[in-house]
């Protein structure tokens, strides 16, 4: 009779992940917040959009969101944009002012998916009354800025 073996996975963060209490983590997958999501139009090809509708991850900063935008690869999670509706520029400072310190101690983010690093930027801008706040890998910022 064979005994059977089982893998033991570890799934590492860096310490910054833990501290700054990121709501969605870049490289996580799909199936964390399935339940949780309606599917939007999509602002690019091979990227699913996703807004979350769940109730568990709806702050940033300490500041309720109005609404979380997640964009997936092959169901791998590869950028994130936060809105904070009709807001005034004191707000919009305000964050801008949060997350410049949150994001200077955030560099690389892991991917559970072969823990492949991620470079990640932030972007906070204000339009429209609204305050944006997208975070993704470098690659992508530009683009979903001028998708919005």
């Amino acid at each position: 009779m064979m005994k059977a073996t089982t893998k033991k996975v570890a799934f590492l963060y860096p310490k910054v992940m833990k501290q700054q209490k990121i709501p969605f983590k870049l490289g996580m997958e799909y199936e964390n917040w399935e339940f949780e999501l309606d599917l939007c139009t999509n602002r690019f090809e091979y990227f699913d959009s996703y807004k979350y509708v769940g109730t568990g991850l709806n702050k940033f900063l300490n500041k309720y969101t109005d609404e979380t935008e997640l964009l997936f690869n092959l169901d791998i999670l590869e950028a994130v944009i936060i809105i904070f509706k009709d807001k005034n520029l004191h707000f919009y400072e305000n964050i801008n002012t949060l997350r410049a310190r949150f994001t200077s101690k955030l560099k690389y983010c892991f991917c559970l998916e072969g823990f492949t690093k991620f470079d990640i930027q932030t972007l906070c801008f204000y339009k429209d009354r609204n305050v944006f706040i997208i975070y993704s890998k470098k690659s992508l910022i530009k683009e979903l800025a001028k998708s919005i």
